[in-house]
């Protein structure tokens, strides 16, 4: 909890953390607060910040948990039945046949648990946040050293808009500006910033889901994934800004799992999604629509 409140930066946060409420937070720090005999955590208005008796006991919280994960995973390698649970992170985005092939596998094995969670955040492996990682990875960047990891398929970007907003804007009826991410910067990879091509941003929308039913509502032009846009008819690339190729879709998880059995059945499973990824998925160098 000590751990989860310092990376949160709020109660509330670190309660999602922790899949509990935030009375529940609030109430064990008030406990531990009271066994120690100081605070630990000053309150502001923008959330808790560590004090310095706080910063004090950070260290050996770390260290503790650290060789806590290091036996759980140690522990979980060595596994050699096909039964128990298995901790899935899938990203936030509509991708039909991985989700299909992880329901082939659940059937496929009845007496294997999964626990699945859908985000667009980067997930910890070391510290066990999930077993096995299914996240996107720009094409410069490689997953650590201890992550054992292999490539799904291709993904581009670009800029998308309604076809009818692109449409009022070129007949001077309305204003192209741009969906941008809220709380923390989109990747663009190597499409422009929405400055260097003339866009204002307007609304601050996080989350790839979010920024789409934006986009289909004709709220603006945002930066998606080619994948995903593709899926709703009435968006069409921004003209004169192609897709690009934006990186990666990857399998990943820590490689003290490899001998779990039930691990390296998942794992191989989803690895078959390699050779069924779409082609049409990647729309780099795909020329824009022009406007109607």
């Amino acid at each position: 909890m000590l751990l989860a409140l310092s990376r949160a930066g709020s109660t509330r946060k670190a309660a999602d953390l922790l899949s509990v409420s935030n009375t529940t937070v609030m109430r064990r720090l008030e406990s531990l607060e009271e066994q120690i005999g100081g605070r630990l955590f000053d309150r502001t208005p923008d959330g808790v910040v560590a004090t310095a008796l706080g910063d004090q006991l950070l260290p050996t919280a770390r260290e503790v948990e650290e060789v806590l994960t290091e036996a759980e995973r140690q522990i979980s390698g060595k596994d050699s039945e096909l039964s128990g649970r298995i901790k899935l992170s899938l990203p936030a985005v509509p991708i039909t046949h991985l989700a299909e092939t992880v329901a082939a596998f659940a059937n496929q094995y009845p007496r294997i648990e999964m626990d699945i969670t859908v985000s667009d955040r980067a997930v910890d492996l070391a510290r066990r946040e999930a077993d096995i990682a299914v996240r996107g990875l720009a094409k410069s960047k490689r997953p650590p050293r201890d992550i054992v990891g292999i490539k799904l398929g291709r993904v581009s970007m670009g800029y998308y808009v309604h076809h009818e907003l692109l449409s009022e804007a070129a007949r001077g009826f309305r204003e192209l500006t741009c969906i941008r991410a809220s709380d923390r910067a989109l990747d663009l990879g190597d499409l422009p910033q929405p400055e260097a091509i003339g866009l204002q941003s307007r609304h601050l929308i996080d989350g790839i889901t979010p920024r789409t039913v934006a986009a289909t509502n004709k709220l603006g032009v945002a930066a998606l994934p080619c994948f995903l846009a593709r899926q709703h008819p009435d968006l069409i690339l921004l003209p004169g800004v192609p897709s690009a190729h934006w990186g990666y879709t990857w399998i990943l998880h820590h490689k003290d799992l490899r001998q779990s059995a039930r691990i390296r059945a998942l794992f191989k499973h989803l690895s078959a999604l390699e050779e069924q990824w779409p082609s049409a998925w990647d729309t780099t160098g795909e020329q824009p629509s022009k406007v109607a």
